[in-house]
């Protein structure tokens, strides 16, 4: 669809790489399907990954991901992330990972008149959600909920009260990732970077450096 967040991001890369496109606008499946025939010469998609849509694809039948510039124009405008093999087995070697970029996503909530039904929904959804959110990282549900932070600050954007005041209510559940995850993220974050600057890829000792300089840091921003 013209409207939707993967034609107006793909829309945004293609100008920002000054690669010119002839652009078609299909659903999913027929995208895939017209890629398949030879109809199109290729198709863009913005989900969260492992997205189940290429999960059934076989590399041998031809498909397979291209690899997307990081040139400095487009690391200024996205945060640099990769396709890997545990991603996609079939269709990424294990010692090739695939260069994309990541968007962000927030959940925004209307201004609406205090004491209103459709604000007392909103404060009802809030209580749910925010109480179940550690359930959503239990095995079994989508691995891109584990990289949510339910109490980041968003620029120039004021939280909903009722979520701000939860959030004030019950600091410890809103903590974001295990140390571990927390951990996994940063080392990624930090070949990325290194990468799209055309850098050397740091050592797993000085990473385990920079993360403890991390921590140190972000005990002293708490005190």
């Amino acid at each position: 669809m013209r409207s939707a967040g993967t034609a107006i991001t793909a829309a945004r890369l293609f100008d920002l790489l000054k690669v010119r496109v002839t652009t078609t606008n299909d659903d999913q499946e027929a995208a895939l399907e017209r890629l398949r025939n030879g109809e199109i010469a290729g198709l863009c998609f913005v989900s969260g990954k492992p997205a189940p849509i290429f999960r059934g694809l076989d590399g041998n039948d031809g498909f397979h991901f291209l690899a997307l510039p990081l040139d400095p124009a487009v690391t200024a405008a996205y945060m640099p992330t990769q396709l890997t093999a545990a991603d996609y087995p079939v269709l990424v070697p294990s010692d090739q990972p695939v260069d994309r970029v990541a968007v962000g996503t927030v959940l925004v909530a209307a201004n609406l008149h205090v004491g209103s039904e459709r604000y007392r929904n909103l404060v009802n959804f809030v209580e749910a959600f925010f109480a179940g959110f550690q359930t959503l990282l239990d095995r079994g549900h989508h691995p891109k909920w584990r990289e949510v932070n339910i109490s980041a600050e968003l620029p120039r954007w004021r939280r909903f009260p009722p979520a701000e005041q939860w959030l004030q209510r019950n600091a410890p559940v809103a903590a974001a990732p295990m140390p571990q995850d927390l951990k996994a993220i940063f080392s990624r974050f930090i070949d990325e970077r290194q990468k799209a600057a055309g850098g050397p890829l740091p050592t797993q000792q000085q990473k385990d450096e920079l993360f403890r300089q991390f921590q140190r840091w972000q005990g002293g921003q708490h005190q």
